[in-house]
């Protein structure tokens, strides 16, 4: 399976695949070729939806890359769910969450969407998008899956990534915390419609046929960034939570940076599931595993070096490299919030500093609110220890 030969015409190529097959990627190449290893394109249209639409397929390798790395063998016979395990009793369906029809794709940072950000709008926005892949997942169990003769007796797992805003990897878990266990005790959450979402999923036995939630906001691009050797220096600048309360902050150059393949996945466990997951096959210091029960006890896990909770990387750029690949995007909304236009506006700069001079101030701020927002009251007030990263 050649994932980067491009088989579509070239103006239906991802944003994303494109970047994918530049030739300073090669590290990116290379990790997404042994997350493949193995990989059986069940379909034939695997190849084409990972050059079109790119971040579901990306999302499906990198769990199989998971599975493998926790010697769970996938069965490939099956053609539903995603990965159906061949030797524990357990499914996995793969869904992520994208952005709305009116609003702008991750891939498109924009200077608005990254540094004059509204963090408890965002997370609103998250819950929904993420609902919103929940529930599509769930129909699909109860409409065909549960029906399956090779489904029968197994935990129906759902793993979820958020892709839903352009600042999905700076949102950590928060949104997903609030729709399985509604921790403020909100009880629901409203659309701009005015629609409610319900919150606290994993509260009741609603929704028995989900045994668990895998989850990561930062199983993205720069995944392959931090586990690949690349051409050229990059900067990551991230955060782990130690002991579920403690933030770390790290800012290091690749040859510095370390992240493992788990980094970041989380586990959910429903305590009213009808098929239990056992937790203990993601046992892994990277899998953030939160492990509960019907009587509101849990178990929590905690990496010795802080659970990965966020990540941003940029690229280093020599003087030389005067580009006009460095753009601001601006974005009009009409009244109701809706997408009117969308504005290239181009200019000469040699940095990334110099294209978006307060961007690193506005991620900043952003970025301290959200963590504030995960440890400090909030979420902890009726889970303590249960934090948004």
């Amino acid at each position: 399976m050649d994932l980067f030969k491009p088989i579509v015409a070239a103006d239906r190529l991802h944003h994303n695949f494109l970047a994918t097959i530049k030739p300073n990627a090669s590290g990116v190449r290379e990790i997404l070729s042994g997350w493949a290893d193995g990989f059986v394109d069940r379909d034939g249209k695997f190849v084409t939806e990972f050059q079109t639409t790119y971040n579901s397929s990306f999302w499906e390798l990198y769990l199989f890359a998971v599975l493998k790395h926790l010697g769970i063998k996938v069965d490939f016979s099956y053609d539903a769910p995603d990965f159906v395990a061949a030797d524990y009793p357990f499914a996995v369906e793969a869904a992520i969450a994208g952005h709305a029809q009116d609003d702008v794709p991750e891939w498109e940072k924009t200077f608005e969407g990254i540094t004059d950000m509204n963090v408890e709008a965002a997370q609103l926005q998250s819950t929904i998008r993420l609902s919103n892949a929940l529930m599509g997942k769930s129909d699909a169990y109860k409409k065909r899956y549960a029906a399956l003769p090779h489904v029968a007796g197994r935990a129906y797992v759902v793993a979820i990534a958020n892709y839903g805003r352009q600042d999905f990897n700076f949102l950590g878990d928060v949104a997903m915390q609030r729709l399985l266990f509604d921790p403020e005790n909100k009880k629901q959450a409203l659309k701009a419609n005015g629609s409610a979402v319900p919150l606290g999923l994993f509260m009741s036995d609603d929704y028995a046929h989900i045994s668990a939630v895998v989850f990561s906001s930062v199983a993205t691009f720069g995944k392959t960034r931090a586990l690949g050797k690349h051409e050229g220096e990059f900067v990551f600048f991230a955060t782990r939570i130690r002991n579920n309360a403690e933030p770390i902050r790290i800012v290091a150059r690749n040859d510095e940076y370390k992240e493992s393949l788990t980094d970041g996945l989380k586990l959910y466990t429903n305590p009213y599931a009808t098929l239990p997951i056992d937790a203990t096959l993601f046992e892994d210091p990277g899998i953030w595993r939160y492990v509960t029960k019907e009587d509101g006890t849990y178990v929590v896990s905690s990496h010795p070096d802080g659970d990965l909770c966020m990540r941003l990387v940029q690229a280093i750029f020599n003087k030389t490299e005067v580009a006009t690949r460095f753009r601001t995007v601006r974005h009009t909304y009409n009244e109701s919030g809706k997408l009117a236009e969308r504005a290239v506006l181009c200019g000469r700069y040699e940095t990334r500093a110099e294209a978006l001079p307060s961007r690193s101030r506005g991620l900043a701020a952003f970025h301290q609110a959200t963590i504030g927002l995960a440890t400090a009251g909030g979420l902890r007030t009726r889970l303590a220890g249960f934090t948004g990263c």
